[in-house]
This record gives C-alpha cells, sequence and structure tokens, in this order.
C-alpha cells in the first residue's frame, strides 16, 4: 500500500507538472492541428460567387483535387456574397470545429479579426485581406500573391507593342490589391518609354462584363491601341471591347479563348495560381510554418504567378527579348517595383 501510494503521488506532481507547462503565459497563439489520424477541416469563404471569376474557378478546381489526393483534409468552400453574410458564416465555420479558416479580400477582414478573437485556437488566414494591424492577431497570417512582378512584365510588353504611345488598363477596384497591379503595370511601361501615355478605368465591381466592356471601349476611344484587365469576371467584357475593335490586349488571371476566336489579339496574360497559393498556405499549416501575426507574399519564385506569352501570339520577338530581359533583372534583383501607383 505504501509503495501505490508514492506512485500515486508521483504520477499527480507530473499531472501537475504537465498541466502548468501547457499553460504557460505569453502571448497566446493558435496551435497547429495535431492531424495525426485525424481529418483537418479547412474552410474557405469567398466574398463572390465560386463560378464569378476565372480565377474562383480555377482554386475551387485546385483546391477539389488537392482534397481528393490528401485524405486527411477535408475542404468546404462556401460563398458569402453580402456584408451581412460575412461574420455569420465565417462565424460558423468556427462553431462547426474548423482548424483552418480561410477569408478573402478586404471586404471579409474585419469579420475575420471578430471571429479570430473569439477563437483563439482556430488557425486563420487572410487571402489579400489589406489588414492593417495583423500583427495584433497571433491567429490570423494575411497572405497573397506578389502582383507587381507580373503585371511590371506585362507593362514592357505593352508599351513595345503599343505603336500610338497610348494605353489603358481597367481594375476591378480602387484597393490596394488593384493598386498594386496598376503600380507593377505602369512602371514596366515607363521602363520602356518614359513619354508613354497610360490611362486608368475603375470598373467598382468584379463581376460585371458589361461595365468592362463599355470601359474597354472608352479606353479604345481614347486611343489606346493596347488595353487591359485586372478586374476578374468584369475583365472579360473588357476582352470583348477587345476583340469586337481588334485592340491589342492583355489579359489577368485567365486566356479569354472563347473570346478571342477569331481575333488574334491577346498579347499575354498575368497568370496567378490561387490553388497554388492557398495549396501553399494549408501545406504550411500542416507543417507547422504557421506565420501568425504577418503577411506574406507568394510571387514568381513559388510558381505561384507568370506572365504567360503563347507561341501563338501576335508579340513580336523584341517585346519578348524585352520581356525575358525584365524578368531576369527582377530575378537579380536589379529592378525594385513599387506598389503604389504612378497615377490613378
Amino acid at each position: 500500500m505504501k509503495l501505490f501510494g508514492k506512485k500515486l503521488i508521483l504520477l499527480l506532481i507530473f499531472l501537475m507538472i504537465f498541466t502548468l507547462a501547457g499553460c504557460g503565459g505569453g502571448n497566446e497563439t493558435a496551435a497547429t492541428p495535431d492531424q495525426e489520424g485525424d481529418t483537418m477541416k479547412v474552410g474557405i469563404v469567398s466574398d463572390q460567387a465560386l463560378d464569378a471569376s476565372e480565377w474562383l474557378v480555377n482554386l475551387v478546381a485546385g483546391v477539389k483535387e488537392y482534397q481528393a489526393n490528401h485524405e486527411g483534409v477535408e475542404i468546404k468552400l462556401v460563398e458569402a456574397l453580402q456584408a451581412n453574410e460575412y461574420e455569420p458564416k465565417i462565424r460558423g465555420l468556427a462553431e462547426a470545429g474548423y482548424d483552418v479558416i480561410i477569408t478573402t479580400y478586404a471586404t471579409t477582414a474585419e469579420a475575420t479579426k471578430n471571429v479570430a478573437k473569439d477563437y483563439p485556437d482556430i488557425i486563420f488566414g487572410s487571402l489579400d485581406g489589406s489588414i492593417a494591424d495583423i500583427s495584433d492577431y497571433s491567429n490570423i497570417q494575411e497572405f497573397g500573391l506578389n502582383r507587381t512582378e507580373t503585371a511590371y512584365l506585362a507593362g514592357v510588353c505593352a508599351a513595345v507593342m503599343s505603336e500610338s504611345g497610348t494605353v489603358g488598363i481597367v481594375g476591378g477596384m480602387d484597393e490596394p490589391v488593384i493598386n498594386a497591379i496598376i503600380a507593377g503595370w505602369q512602371q514596366g511601361i515607363q521602363s520602356v518609354n518614359p513619354d508613354i501615355k497610360d490611362y486608368v478605368s475603375y470598373a467598382g465591381t468584379w463581376t460585371d462584363p458589361t461595365v468592362g466592356k463599355d470601359l474597354g471601349l472608352a479606353l479604345v476611344n481614347r486611343g489606346c491601341d493596347v488595353i487591359a484587365a485586372a478586374a476578374g469576371g468584369t475583365g472579360a467584357g473588357t476582352a470583348q471591347a477587345a476583340a469586337e475593335t481588334n485592340t491589342k490586349f492583355v489579359a489577368w488571371d485567365t486566356h479569354y479563348d472563347d473570346i478571342f476566336t477569331d481575333a488574334n489579339v491577346e498579347l499575354g496574360s498575368a497568370l496567378n495560381y490561387f490553388d497554388v497559393m492557398v495549396i501553399a498556405f494549408i501545406e504550411d499549416v500542416v507543417n507547422g510554418n504557421f506565420e501568425g501575426g504577418k503577411r506574406i507574399d507568394y510571387g514568381m519564385e513559388q510558381g505561384v504567378c507568370s506572365f504567360d506569352i503563347r507561341d501563338s501570339s501576335i508579340v513580336s520577338e523584341e517585346a519578348k527579348e524585352k520581356v525575358e530581359e525584365a524578368l531576369n533583372k527582377i530575378k537579380n534583383g536589379e529592378i525594385q517595383i513599387s506598389t503604389d501607383p504612378l497615377h490613378k
């Protein structure tokens, strides 16, 4: 009995030490989910319809394929299309026991922060949330694409291919993500021709091709012989304007094969592989590389974006050489690209 009593006391001491160690002070940070033998549940909340834009369609396809090949990961995609849906749908995933919740863009940032405060043990990823006080949230990591690099290359290509010396771009919204693209685009243009004139139009919507077309036609009417669109689903309308007027076009996120069937006017596309980026974030969480309180950018080096010029493109050899030269300089650190537009 005495021996058993001593063993019991030792066991109780060990349990007390273990419990205290697990409740240490300091800033609380979300723990990496322990997925040994369990399924890690990942929720993705989109502020746009999942079929509204090419990049979202590609993201959905990519993460579904990833889930099919990874038995330990369960992914749920949720649409939250109105402001009053953001927090309830994010909170719904938290209450349902999801280990990781990914939200999209600045529209959902406030709702993400509100839920993250109430669920410190859940890991949150904010895709381009533009969270100014991100360092205050140890269980939120903001992540996004380095859009300036591919935009710079797009600008170089457009400037070389322009004969009128006037180009234009349609942006989806006047907000940090799009303005970073416009900044790279303008700096690439200026590197080729400092005297070139470039126009910027904001659609104010990601999902209205009619607005995109009207703005594209307006740019053509202002003398632009190269136009571009970084505007989600709205950009399809700008591509239609280019096709109808036989104006050279630079795309974002996709190649508009269905639009340019009869008019070979597309120069290239700044492709962004959102599925690769989101999967990279999930893999970082799985591997214990989650960095709460920070923003992490993925770029060409990580294989999440590229400026793609097809073999069938009308881009001249001179333009291809200029793009390749700029790409090498970016990789070598010889070109530093600001995220601030030269003008709007």
